[in-house]
């Protein structure tokens, strides 16, 4: 039996030419598995184009995208999607669907027995520490941060080896905003997923990532394992990031 790859993602010489000019090129680095990997850098430096490539929404106009030990398909791009789970600014949730509907759709669609879903959910529902009886209620029901708990079991439910979050926390208080980052700080320790973090937060990213790759102006300025890239940055904008961090 194939063991797991130990990278979910590689990126080759990998470019994305937006508009008329390149977003990045020669974008040369290997994701790792099972750890959560925080992409952070200034505004405009291609953040979420990145996660675009990871998960087939944009291709790369020069080199290779990976994802999962696999190029990205031509046909059916859908269906490799859904080994794929999605976290995105505020909780995204579908207001006149009750949490459970939320949370168990693309199961659905994707014809899990009804027994299989029944035993995602209340396992994923007990993860987050939310109570079974929330199933039936609406989302407006719910607070910010249970919201937030019920949206990481909506991108979990197909039990994907990779999960992509775009400042997923970001619109939520600061109080609210901790404890669900501890929630999923010990969602991935139990689930082992992959993951990768878009954030603009430098405390986000180091709180809860192993793995830290900071994008600049056309490409990778710097990245490794989060401890030893921000104890030498090399990177001018992370350099002024912890200093900010050292002062305040």
């Amino acid at each position: 039996m194939a063991s797991d790859p130990i990278h979910c993602v590689e990126f080759e010489n990998a470019g994305k030419y937006l508009g008329e000019a390149w977003v990045f090129r020669g974008v040369d680095v290997n994701i790792p598995a099972a750890q959560v990997t925080a992409i952070i850098g200034a505004s405009g430096s291609g953040k979420t184009t990145l996660l675009r490539l990871i998960n087939g929404l944009y291709r790369p106009d020069e080199g290779d995208v990976r994802v999962l030990g696999e190029n990205i398909p031509n046909k059916s791009p859908h269906l490799f999607r859904r080994k794929i789970g999605y976290a995105v600014q505020g909780a995204g949730l579908f207001p006149h669907m009750t949490i459970e509907s939320n949370i168990t759709k693309l199961a659905k669609l994707g014809d899990w027995s009804s027994d299989r879903i029944r035993a995602r959910l209340d396992d994923l529902l007990d993860l987050t520490g939310l109570d079974a009886d929330m199933k039936g209620r609406y989302p407006h029901e719910l607070s910010g941060g249970q919201q937030h708990r019920v949206s990481l079991c909506r991108a979990l439910m197909l039990e994907p080896k990779l999960l992509l979050l775009d400042e997923p926390f970001s619109a939520i208080d600061a109080i609210t905003r901790n404890e669900i980052q501890d929630a999923f700080i010990e969602l991935q320790r139990k689930l082992a997923f992959s993951a990768v973090l878009v954030t603009h937060d430098y405390r986000e990213a180091t709180k809860l990532a192993h793995y830290l790759l900071v994008l600049g102006d056309h490409g990778i300025e710097q990245h490794g394992a989060l401890h030893d890239v921000i104890e030498r940055p090399t990177s001018l904008f992370l350099r002024e990031l912890v200093e900010t961090e050292a002062v305040a």
